[in-house]
């Protein structure tokens, strides 16, 4: 079961680029000894392969993920940014997606991913949750709403 702990969640995160937000979420992991050597670029060419951004509505999202091959748990991470950036689009890599909410979910093993995938959409699909999260004053809010 996919659960998002206080640690995993990053309010008011600051970047300017989808790069620099994966920068930092890696970084994340990185501390937590939760992913191996080529994660961070594994995620960057699996995003530029497959973008993740979601219109939404208001309030839009990001689902960055990639190869369980560089994980060593199975977790999600949500930052909610300080200011949206642009990400490309799931639906049209050539067009771009102000995003807000960013998802990340880690797992160590590939029959996961389904799991993980369908827990995201459930909530993110849902403006009014987004925007808690987006607004959320403390990480417990968040925690939840994912769990």
């Amino acid at each position: 079961m996919f659960s998002v702990s206080p640690e995993d969640v990053l309010l008011g995160l600051k970047a300017t680029s989808q790069e620099e937000v994966v920068h930092l979420l890696c970084e994340h992991l990185a501390a937590q000894k939760d992913i191996v050597p080529g994660y961070e670029e594994s995620l960057l060419e699996r995003e530029e392969n497959y973008p993740t951004g979601l219109v939404l509505g208001e309030v839009c999202a990001a689902i960055p993920h990639t190869d369980p091959q560089y994980a060593r748990t199975t977790k999600l991470v949500v930052a909610a940014l300080a200011n949206p950036v642009a990400w490309k689009n799931m639906e049209d890599p050539d067009e771009q997606v102000e995003v807000s909410v960013v998802v990340l979910s880690l797992f160590d093993k590939p029959e996961k991913q389904l799991e993980a995938l369908q827990k995201i959409m459930g909530i993110i699909q849902d403006q009014s949750a987004l925007k808690k999260v987006l607004n959320a004053s403390n990480v417990d809010e968040v925690v939840r709403i994912f769990n």
